[in-house]
């Protein structure tokens, strides 16, 4: 199932609000409560308009060429539905939370969580 919800507001409420939504439906007796935080690169184009400057450059903004940018962003993924199976690591349903920064991102984001729920070998 994929959900995807672009909401207003402070990325550190965005992230409680979600972990508290994970927390509601998590099952303690079959399944690990993770919060994992990672920094995922975007590549925006220049120029910039003065919010979209004001929104990235507290996230590494860079310039990279001419025309493109990159904006390190804060991305967080809440797996709160998983399971081992022997070696192997499955997340049956995540949660990715970070700041919106194009529709592009936002469709590497989908692919993300689609990532993350798929089989892959652990370190036992």
């Amino acid at each position: 199932m994929e959900e995807v919800e672009v909401v207003e507001g402070s990325l550190k409420e965005a992230v409680r609000s979600v972990v508290l939504k994970a927390l509601e439906a998590w099952n303690m007796e079959a399944s690990d409560f993770m919060v994992m935080r990672d920094k995922y690169a975007a590549t925006v184009k220049l120029p910039l308009t003065k919010e979209q400057y004001e929104e990235y450059s507290g996230y590494e903004l860079r310039r990279v060429s001419s025309s493109e940018a990159e904006v390190r962003v804060p991305i967080y993924i809440v797996s709160f539905d998983n399971e081992w199976r022997g070696d192997d690591y499955l997340d049956k349903e995540v949660f990715v939370v970070a700041p919106y920064v194009s529709d592009a991102q936002l469709e590497e984001m989908k692919e993300l969580a689609s990532n993350a729920t798929a089989e892959h070998g652990g370190g036992g």
